[in-house]
């Protein structure tokens, strides 16, 4: 594997793969519209997702708060922006699917093993790890590609 493709709504994950995973090209984006730009122009070897996007404008963010607050929290728009933060980086990688882009994808989170596989049936070559370890993202990438 040489490219990475990091789906954040910060710098760390980006910031942690330059200095230990220095030997793999590596490239940020922020949104699921820049990570789509990126693989169009550029390609990707592999994803490294974030699952939670608190700091991401709201309207940076996919889903509509509107109609999940209506359709999951009784009409709690609170609750329905909270909830696409928490899960954007899932919402992003459905996104990325269906927009033909099938490349493995790895989130650093402790997903339940039932959770991680239902992730699996729903999008392909999905892993997690955790937490940022070096040594685990290799290993997970290394079992992707």
């Amino acid at each position: 594997m040489k490219r990475l493709v990091i789906i954040e709504d910060g710098d760390e994950y980006a910031e942690f793969a330059r200095v230990f995973l220095g030997d793999l090209e590596i490239e940020a984006t922020h949104s699921a519209a820049d990570a789509r730009a990126v693989l169009r122009e550029r390609g990707a070897d592999a994803l490294l997702i974030d699952l939670r996007f608190d700091r991401a404008p709201a309207d940076a963010l996919v889903g509509d708060i509107a109609a999940t607050a209506a359709r999951l929290f009784g009409g709690d728009g609170a609750r329905a922006l909270r909830y696409l933060q928490d899960e954007q980086g899932t919402l992003i990688l459905a996104e990325l699917r269906a927009a033909g882009f099938a490349q493995p994808a790895l989130f650093v989170h402790d997903f339940a093993p039932r959770r991680l596989a239902n992730l699996r049936r729903l999008y392909g070559d999905v892993d997690a790890v955790p937490a940022l370890d070096a040594a685990a993202i290799r290993r997970a990438l290394a079992r992707s590609t």
